[in-house]
């Protein structure tokens, strides 16, 4: 039997309100969000897949608008065209109770809402109509659901390849920490019901569950702020019974977002040195020419004599506009909280003083395991699993920082 071909996506987030930008932009990111939806159709269309699964949070309860409802309709519309069936398990934002607006919209008739936190098991049929998987979901009912949904699915059996499908929390999963803990699940749960495939939503970054077990966090469709980097787009799966799963990453967000950080040339004194020496060390770190747009955030580090200069809001919005245009980027931010003026570190090493001391803490805790672990902080206790990187990462800077701050300006 050939391999049954899924489009897996999830946290599409559309009518996402981007609260905090300005209007244009605004504007820009939710059209991105519906472009990247129309993106991820029109893949499933030409790749001929036998489903489309979206895993939750398809889309903003509160705020779902008429031009958002006639996209969706309009979409599956096209997929119901071509003989494309959609299985869809509401989330946290788009819960699946009658009240709520998911249960309200006229989806076409190849569109199965799991519309119930009660697993269901339904057939995926190719276009003979001959089942070619079996797929189990459920959904959210409401905005908050606190059960373990997971735990409730049904064990795989038969000789088909079995899916699940579900806007989960599994606990452990990278960035879970960044999303509140809806339908909470352990790689257990998933484990136990021995699927050839969890299509998964809720946690937004792009990832495998476990290199045990086939199941995979699609990322939302697009990024839709400075946290949420890199491409987005949708999973493209292909599954057979008892074999290994390899999901193809297929970009689709219009609107790529960067975060980075540029250290400032020791040397630049001006404007006109500091925007082309800047521009350069940019277009290393992003992409632009990818035929995608580009949003950036940048964080400037280290010593600079103009970290006066770069402190006053007027002076990082004109230095945001040149470095946007010289790069190229649809939006450019600068940020210059970390600029410090030129310090020689070494003067006040070795001393009787208290920036002395910090920095010898400092320079040790660089190479003495048991010293980073002893002066790491309370709330830091549970740091990522490679802690001491993770603590030394945190570390690296404070030595300019604290010298920064105990070092009077006119002696520097």
């Amino acid at each position: 039997m050939e391999a049954v071909r899924l489009l897996h996506l999830a946290d599409c987030h559309l009518d996402t309100p981007f609260y905090g930008r300005e209007k244009e932009m605004r504007r820009r990111l939710r059209d991105a969000c519906r472009e990247a939806f129309r993106a991820a159709v029109d893949l499933a269309i030409e790749r001929r897949a036998h489903a489309v699964l979206i895993a939750g949070d398809l889309f903003d309860d509160e705020l779902l608008s008429f031009a958002t409802e006639r996209l969706l309709v309009d979409c599956c519309g096209a997929l119901h065209e071509s003989g494309i069936p959609l299985f869809y398990a509401p989330g946290n934002h788009d819960p699946g109770r009658a009240t709520y607006r998911a249960r309200k919209i006229e989806w076409p008739p190849n569109v199965h809402m799991f519309a119930s936190s009660n697993p269901e098991t339904v057939d995926i049929r190719d276009s003979d109509g001959q089942t070619v998987a079996r797929l189990t979901g459920a959904g959210h009912m409401t905005q908050a659901e606190s059960q373990n949904l997971a735990g409730s699915f049904p064990a795989a059996n038969g000789e088909l390849a079995h899916v699940g499908l579900l806007h989960t929390q599994v606990t452990g999963a990278r960035g879970a920490d960044q999303h509140d803990r809806y339908a909470p699940c352990t790689e257990g749960d998933l484990r136990e019901a021995g699927y050839d495939y969890w299509a998964l939503g809720h946690v937004h970054l792009r990832q495998t569950v476990s290199e045990q077990i086939p199941a995979w966090y699609a990322g939302n469709t697009q990024g839709r702020h400075p946290r949420e980097t890199g491409p987005k787009g949708a999973l493209w799966v292909e599954v057979e019974k008892g074999i290994p799963v390899e999901p193809e990453f297929v970009p689709l967000a219009p609107v790529v977002w960067h975060s980075v950080e540029v250290p400032c040339p020791p040397d630049g004194t001006t404007m006109a040195a500091l925007v082309p020496a800047l521009t350069a060390s940019l277009r290393e770190l992003v992409p632009v020419e990818d035929g995608r747009e580009h949003f950036v955030r940048v964080d400037l580090t280290g010593q600079s004599p103009l970290a006066g200069d770069l402190a006053l809001p007027e002076n990082l919005e004109v230095l945001s506009d040149e470095l946007q245009d010289g790069l190229g980027a649809g939006w450019l931010e600068v940020r210059s909280d970390s600029v410090v003026r030129p310090v020689d570190l070494d003067a006040y090493r070795g001393g009787r003083t208290v920036l002395a001391t910090a920095l010898e803490i400092i320079d040790r805790a660089d190479s003495d395991d048991a010293l980073i672990e002893r002066i790491r902080p309370e709330e830091l206790a549970n740091a990522p699993e490679d802690e001491l990187a993770y603590l030394r990462e945190l570390l690296a800077g404070l030595d300019l920082e604290a010298a920064a701050r105990l070092v009077p300006e006119e002696h520097r």
